[in-house]
């Protein structure tokens, strides 16, 4: 990678090997967002498996509210039925009320906020079907099945005083039925009183006509920045730039902030170009994925228009060879750590037997 990169680098190690005991990142000046997320992969296939020593680790990187992503499935993209799997250890599965609420809980413990963030994946896809084309083949009965769905995980988050709610994401053939998702908010209000967000593709922000529902305008993000294996700083910045500026020219136009729901990229060489695509076979590279992280903290910073961030996502054991998204053990944990006033340590990881770890699902 380039020199600026190395010079990076070479503060992290600096700073890696200074005495954690009573330091605190906090005493610098930070300007991060509000909310400092990130995602928790609840990817386990023990349903007995405890998150609290992950959830310890993200509230030593500074971490204030992390995002529990909880599946429920449709057949296909024309299904009209809604429905839970058993937490049976398949991939295709929905992690149970009682372990999820632990997970709640022990963030709640620790001072942490939680987004709960209802998904919907599918059991089978051809080929360019994801949520973003979804056609029910009755829409009627699945807008009462998607209710439901999201109705349940409402009722889960009032008592359990969850502090940021989902209404949806990225189901963008159905982001312009205004009455429905009127319909819907307004139903979820009846029961729940935290925010509200929904989380739009990354090139379909502009579509959603009920954003001023909501508390929040929400979006992943997944752009490309360069078309370079090697980019430097630089680049990056530069591509962030660009694109902040359409961002806020559009968030201009509503009274709520923007927050990421999911920004991240796989430690992959060439993660900047096509950062959702964790499957190409390059080698690893975590010196790219600090650099993607390093560059969107260097355009981001100090931005009133942010009200936060959820990194995609904490699993698995992380570290120099792993190809995976987490910044887990690599020089992208750094990255966060100093943004988000984190104390120095932490931990690089632990083993544990994962469901696709990568996969959000498409």
């Amino acid at each position: 990678m380039n020199l600026i990169f190395r010079k990076i680098t070479f503060l992290f190690v600096l700073i890696s090997i200074i005495p954690s005991q009573g330091f605190s990142l906090e005493k610098q000046n930070h300007s991060s967002p509000p909310i400092k997320g990130m995602a928790l992969g609840l990817y386990s296939k023990d349903p007995n498996y405890d998150y609290s020593k992950d959830l310890r680790e993200l509230k030593s990187l500074g971490v204030n509210s992390i995002s529990l992503m909880v599946n429920w499935y449709q057949r296909d993209i024309h299904a009209n039925e809604i429905h839970r799997n058993p937490e049976n250890g398949s991939e295709h599965s929905t992690i149970s009320d009682k372990k999820l609420v632990e997970v709640i809980q022990h963030a709640h413990r620790l001072n942490m906020k939680v987004l709960l963030f209802p998904f919907l994946r599918f059991e089978y896809r051809g080929p360019k079907e994801w949520r973003g084309v979804l056609k029910p083949e009755n829409f009627a009965t699945w807008t009462q099945n998607y209710e439901q769905f999201i109705l349940h995980y409402a009722n889960l988050a009032r008592i359990h005083r969850v502090e940021i709610l989902s209404v949806g994401s990225e189901l963008g053939s159905l982001e312009q039925k205004t009455d429905f998702w009127k319909s819907l908010i307004q139903k979820v209000k009846q029961v729940y009183s935290g925010k509200l967000i929904y989380s739009s593709n990354w090139d379909h922000y502009t579509y959603p006509t009920f954003w001023q529902h909501l508390d929040y305008i929400g979006m992943n993000s997944y752009y490309t920045l360069s078309n370079s294996n090697q980019p430097s700083l630089a680049e990056l910045t530069q591509s962030w730039r660009q694109i902040k500026n359409k961002l806020l020219t559009f968030q201009a136009k509503f009274s709520q902030k923007l927050v990421f729901t999911e920004l991240g990229y796989p430690s992959l060489d060439g993660t900047n170009q096509r950062p959702w695509n964790y499957l190409i076979q390059n080698k690893a590279d975590v010196e790219e994925q600090a650099l993607c992280y390093q560059a969107f903290v260097d355009v981001w910073n100090d931005t009133p228009e942010l009200a936060g961030v959820y990194w995609w996502v904490w699993f698995g054991e992380g570290g120099a060879t792993d190809k995976s998204y987490t910044p887990r053990g690599k020089p992208a944990m750094q990255v966060m750590r100093e943004w988000y006033g984190g104390t120095l340590g932490g931990g690089t990881g632990r083993k544990i037997h994962l469901v696709n770890p990568q996969s959000r699902g498409k």
